[in-house]
């Protein structure tokens, strides 16, 4: 098939990729005259007849994360399925790069296919394919997800169930570790390479990357190296809930952090210490302190799988161990092999994390490691044993107590690990218990009185006690009548009747700006008493034509709390952007719908822009007010209620500045 190729209504314009079972393809649908993507397929084969079945299927998943199918057909020896075309759009994959991404920015992106998948598994179907090339992100930020069910039946996946959740939920759970990291963990093919492996499973997103948040890394460890980890699409999302649905500005990315060499000569890591402070000289006490090193190295070590490495952290197993009056102490540092000596050594965290790192991040240099361990045990096993007769007794109590420390250590993870699972299982358990008024337990007959009380307890209440029931009854009802009365005779003491009623007489004139919404605009006053609402996140708002971004660098400078840094627009060659667009704003974020009394902006400049209020970034709909050439503190206030969770500052005028072009600048924007 070549470029002009007609396929029904299409024209086919540029092959994109090549894929299991078939080509995608760049078209143009001549009926309705738009772009879309063709996935072409040998009419013959036996994955297309399954492909199409699917794509129908799958056509009637309602997702915004979801690419959709707009069409399935076959002409001749072909057939194709019509999606909509991401123009501008680039993959997953491409995104990552060598420096992976921001941990909250994978945690979005995940998210959100986790719902996309979650809203196809509630209609029976699955993906079973993802990949970081699957995954698209559109200019504005959104997370677009191809091949529902459809890359699968092409690659011949026949997976069902329960099986089939899970394998969605490891899907998404790679693309997470993909993210962190800029590696892939599992078997599948990628353009990412592939992520180095301790003892056969991917090591954690910890060893690899920095500012790798808890749970993330936990349920990494969990799916890629426990095989627990979430059930189902939906499970992962309830799990790292919430996320912000715009994208993240100036967030610390989490590359990946190089591994190093052990660089002493026993081979262990600069923070794996055993330290014995002793006064003991010559053969016996060397003796001693290699027996105690290399009894900690083996008690230490631990794959990082394990409920130990999985429970505690070093800050938890290192402490010191009183071990006679003489004041003689050991410190014990999991990981690895130690090193003995009469003052403690105290590590670099951020080099103890490369050389944690090193030990785990390559497979290929295990072997030599755990050669290098076990040569070091033996030697130190060899001393202890050459010296026994000297210090038999010294050697006994402090191997006693480091295995006490080292068995009191590994409960304590085991503890902790099952206390996790044990919460994660009734949490799970939780959700998925259902129940209705039809299962509500149902008494049999009332329970006799407490054997206790006296006899008359059980009996009808006598006269003078209903009358007393009666006079409380009374009084309440009397209380109740007093309370509303006085209420009702305060109605519209508040309010001035005789304006609302157009009595005669002069009324001040506003003094504040009429805008087309009916709010006010002042530069000073406003709704200072009201409690400023929270801002998570805030974002350059530039739609088509523009490129989707502005200056989103430095967006954080207006909810800073410093008027004197402020965010700007890009130049222009007029005060009207040059021609090229009607506008240019900034979206902020307040985490979840709230009521909104009033928005204060801090200009720099004189600018003319209009504020809105709804569910996403928008230059439309509900609108909080409008300022026309201020300068300086500007209030605006709604007309009436509203309860929005994103509020867009919509430039529509610029000033000049200094170098000839012309701008629009924000100081700070408070929401109360």
């Amino acid at each position: 098939m070549n470029p002009g190729t007609e396929l029904g209504r299409y024209t086919v314009e540029s092959r994109i990729e090549q894929i299991p079972g078939g080509e995608r393809w760049a078209a143009r649908d001549t009926t309705l005259d738009r772009d879309v993507t063709l996935v072409v397929m040998p009419a013959e084969d036996d994955t297309t007849l399954a492909a199409l079945d699917a794509a129908r299927r799958a056509a009637g998943v309602e997702a915004a994360q979801l690419v959709r199918i707009l069409d399935v057909g076959g002409e001749g020896d072909l057939a194709w399925i019509a999606e909509d075309a991401l123009t501008g759009s680039r993959t997953y994959a491409a995104a990552i790069g060598e420096e992976g991404l921001p941990a909250e920015e994978v945690r979005r992106i995940t998210g959100e296919i986790a719902t996309g998948v979650e809203a196809a598994r509630a209609r029976g179907l699955h993906h079973l394919a993802l990949t970081p090339e699957i995954v698209e992100l559109t200019s504005d930020g959104r997370v677009k997800v191809r091949g529902l069910a459809t890359a699968a039946a092409l690659a011949g996946i026949e997976t069902e169930g329960a099986e089939a959740d899970r394998d969605d939920a490891i899907g998404i759970v790679a693309l997470a570790y993909a993210g962190l990291t800029g590696t892939w963990p599992l078997e599948a093919r990628t353009t990412l390479p592939a992520a180095p492996r301790t003892d056969g499973v991917p090591s954690p997103p910890s060893h690899l990357a920095v500012a790798v948040p808890g749970d993330l890394d936990t349920i990494c460890r969990e799916t890629l190296g426990d095989g627990t980890g979430p059930d189902s699409a939906g499970d992962y999302a309830a799990q790292i809930a919430p996320w912000s649905r715009i994208p993240l500005a100036g967030a610390v990315r989490t590359s990946p952090t190089a591994a190093e060499e052990p660089t002493a000569a026993d081979g262990a890591s600069s923070d794996d210490t055993v330290t014995l402070p002793t006064t003991a000289t010559g053969a016996a006490g060397a003796a001693g302190a290699g027996a105690v090193a290399a009894g900690a190295g083996v008690a230490a070590s631990a794959d990082w799988g394990s409920d130990a490495d999985a429970g505690l952290d070093a800050d938890q197993v290192t402490r010191p161990i009183r071990l006679d009056e003489s004041r003689h102490t050991v410190e014990i540092t999991p990981g690895g092999q130690g090193s003995a000596s009469t003052t403690s050594r105290t590590n670099d965290d951020a080099t103890g994390r490369r050389a944690h790192g090193a030990r785990h991040g390559d497979a290929t240099d295990a072997p030599q490691g755990r050669t290098a361990a076990g040569a070091a045990a033996a030697a130190a096993a060899a001393a202890a044993g050459a010296a026994a007769g000297a210090a038999a007794t010294g050697g006994k109590v402090i191997g006693d107590r480091l295995g006490r420390v080292a068995r009191t250590a590994g409960d304590r993870s085991k503890e902790a690990v099952h206390d996790a699972r044990a919460r994660r299982e009734a949490i799970r358990a939780d959700q998925r218990t259902r129940t209705s008024l039809g299962a509500a337990p149902v008494s049999a007959e009332i329970e006799p009185p407490a054997p206790l009380l006296p006899a008359e307890a059980g009996a009808p209440p006598s006269r003078s006690q209903s009358n007393l029931v009666l006079m409380l009854m009374a009084g309440f009802v009397a209380l109740a009548c007093l309370i509303g009365g006085i209420g009702t005779s305060r109605i519209g003491s508040g309010t001035d009747l005789g304006r609302i009623l157009g009595a005669d007489g002069t009324t001040s004139a506003p003094t504040t700006e009429p805008t087309s919404g009916g709010s006010g605009d002042t530069s000073g006053g406003g709704d200072g008493g009201s409690e400023p609402l929270g801002i998570i996140n805030a974002v350059g708002f530039d739609p088509p034509p523009g490129d989707g971004a502005e200056h989103n660098a430095e967006v954080p400078r207006i909810y800073d709390g410093d008027p004197t840094t402020a965010w700007t627009t890009e130049g222009y060659e007029s005060e009207t952007f040059g021609g090229v667009k009607q506008g240019v704003g900034i979206t902020v974020d307040l985490g979840q719908a709230q009521k909104i009394n009033s928005v204060t902006l801090e200009l720099p400049t004189t600018a003319q822009a209009t504020v809105y209020a709804g569910d996403a970034a928008t230059n439309s709909g509900t609108q909080i007010g409008q300022t026309q050439g201020r300068q300086g503190e500007v209030v605006l206030q709604p007309s009436s209620d509203v309860n929005a969770q994103y509020v867009t500052v919509w430039f529509t005028s610029l000033a000049p500045g200094d170098d000839g072009r012309y701008r629009a600048a924000l100081g700070e924007i408070v929401v109360r």
